[in-house]
């Protein structure tokens, strides 16, 4: 008797013949593999926005830590940096904001006051020694952590994607790094 399609047990009397094993097996994968293509085609959609909350929450997490080991982020690596428009400094805001502008829902990101963090005309506002109180001002990003004012006078952008760093030889240098270590540890041939 074929049991495709049965999802009931066996007697125990019953004979496992090798059709009857290969028609379970076959019918259960197809069960599996049905239920993986639609969990990864409902996955699809927040993957970016997965991806855009990862970053968010890492730039915070690095912020907090050199705002703890009392250290500045002059180039904005912990924030969103915005474009630079004129005469007037770029200005780096935090980094859970996706974008620094003033763009139309800057002042409620997450459902929370953040004009005086995401909105790039409001942070530059803010900025100390120019009319703010000392208690709100923003000081400059080589004496802070975003939300803060880049330096005056020089132009700040994210990196080339396609510059050579770290990690687009890091495979090579594990294995050559390995080979110095072997070689350290080996005593030398003698001839």
């Amino acid at each position: 008797s074929s049991h495709f399609g049965s999802s009931s047990l066996q007697a125990p009397n019953e004979a496992l013949t090798p059709s009857c094993l290969f028609n379970f097996a076959t019918h259960n994968m197809a069960r599996f593999f049905a239920v993986a293509a639609l969990a990864a085609l409902a996955s699809q959609g927040a993957t970016a926005v997965g991806v855009s909350r990862t970053e968010a929450v890492r730039k915070m997490i690095a912020a907090k830590n050199l705002a703890a080991a009392g250290l500045p982020d002059p180039t904005c690596a912990t924030g969103v940096i915005s474009v630079k428009s004129g005469d007037t400094p770029q200005a780096c805001c935090a980094g859970y904001c996706g974008e620094c502008s003033d763009y139309p829902t800057c002042a409620t990101v997450r459902g929370q006051n953040s004009t005086f963090a995401c909105c790039k005309s409001q942070v530059l506002k803010q900025e100390c020694g120019k009319g703010s109180p000392a208690n709100v001002c923003l000081k400059k990003c080589a004496e802070a952590v975003p939300p803060c004012i880049m330096e005056d006078g020089k132009i700040f952008t994210t990196p080339e994607p396609s510059a050579r760093t770290a990690g687009t030889d890091c495979n090579e240098a594990v294995s050559a790094w390995r080979a110095k270590a072997d070689a350290a540890v080996k005593p030398l041939a003698r001839k």
